[in-house]
């Protein structure tokens, strides 16, 4: 098919209504080295005393004006992703996990990394779960998340508690479920964290995780950082116009400096892609779904408030991206960025 044909073709999928009833992931940076491999990640690899304080003190700060300018806001995009992972654009997260896995709700569930309590509301309100325990470490947004579960008048059925994830002790066979969204990549002990949610869970008790899984400190190779500025020349100005720049137009992009982790939020994507190996090491995936990123994510941070959802032109501009991105990524010349994975525990090693 000529290129003017596909993009006819994408402009008119009746498929992609440009709406999507939920958005459950934040914005993020990127980044470009890869970690060693996993074996060479000490098991007890913890954040320090004062990474931890860094990370703590910037997930203390709700950023609410960063919604609706990025990528995993963006209605229309949402629609995509929806499309991908739940083959239906109007079937956010927990419709999708509901209608697969939770038609009955599950009686305790665990959440990582709650942050202000968003994905719990979600799950109760749309009865993934009967109630639900949550951490995070920012004691500021368990406080905050308190609030507004009560303001939902669900007080009595969540619970939250400030805890270092990475050292958290779970008890034995307690939950049915256990959530992961958007959290896990700001773990480092991930053997030991997903060890401990193995034993977690109840006979017949699920994992379910929504997830950045790409390049550590969200860099991507050159190879990518090539791609997005390629993609970013052929937009016109009034699509590059960035919030984060004043509302000027953007003209290139470049990873982020590795030392702004390091003073920032040190947890950030900090072994982003160790999360998928560690995952099946103690767990069997029973649905995956990656759904793309490596291009948007990035090429669209700060800018993809620009492109109005309710205007043809702008919707079937963020379609096209996304049918680029994804058949890159079928084409093995890019790695998705995003994925939703739903898993149950492998037996428990035997010992000799």
């Amino acid at each position: 098919m000529a290129f003017s044909g596909v993009c006819l073709k994408v402009w008119k999928n009746p498929q992609l209504p440009g709406l999507a009833p939920e958005a459950t992931v934040g914005q993020r940076n990127f980044a470009d080295r890869l970690r060693p491999p996993i074996a060479q990640q000490p098991r007890d690899a913890a954040l320090s005393t004062d990474t931890t304080n860094k990370a703590e003190r910037f997930w203390s700060q709700e950023r609410c004006e960063e919604r609706k300018h990025n990528w995993l806001e963006h209605p229309t995009a949402l629609a995509c992703i929806n499309l991908r992972r739940a083959g239906n654009p109007a079937e956010g997260l927990s419709a999708y996990w509901r209608r697969d896995f939770l038609q009955q709700p599950a009686p305790l569930a665990l959440s990582l990394g709650c942050g202000f309590g968003l994905w719990e509301r979600i799950a109760l309100r749309d009865n993934l779960a009967t109630r639900v325990e949550a951490y995070d470490l920012s004691e500021a947004a368990v406080v905050q998340a308190r609030v507004y579960a009560a303001a939902e008048g669900l007080t009595d059925r969540v619970a939250y508690q400030a805890a270092d994830i990475n050292t958290l002790e779970l008890p034995e066979a307690r939950y049915d479920a256990i959530f992961g969204v958007s959290s896990l990549h700001h773990i480092s002990a991930l053997e030991c964290l997903l060890e401990n949610c193995r034993r977690a869970l109840k006979p017949g008790g699920l994992m379910f995780v929504d997830e950045y899984v790409g390049p550590i400190r969200f860099q991507p190779s050159p190879r990518v950082v090539a791609l997005i500025n390629d993609l970013l020349r052929l937009l016109p100005e009034r699509y590059r116009r960035s919030i984060y720049l004043n509302n000027d137009p953007r003209e290139s992009y470049a990873n982020t400096p590795l030392e702004w982790f390091e003073q920032t939020d040190p947890s950030e994507a900090v072994r982003s892609d160790a999360i998928l190996p560690c995952l099946k090491q103690h767990f069997e995936v029973i649905d995956e779904k990656p759904y793309g990123g490596a291009l948007l994510h990035m090429l669209l941070s700060g800018t993809a408030g620009n492109f109005d959802p309710s205007v043809d032109e702008d919707a079937a501009l963020i379609r096209l991206l996304t049918f680029f991105d994804e058949q890159l990524e079928l084409a093995g010349v890019i790695s998705t960025d995003f994925t939703s994975v739903v898993a149950r525990p492998r037996p428990a090693p035997t010992v000799a």
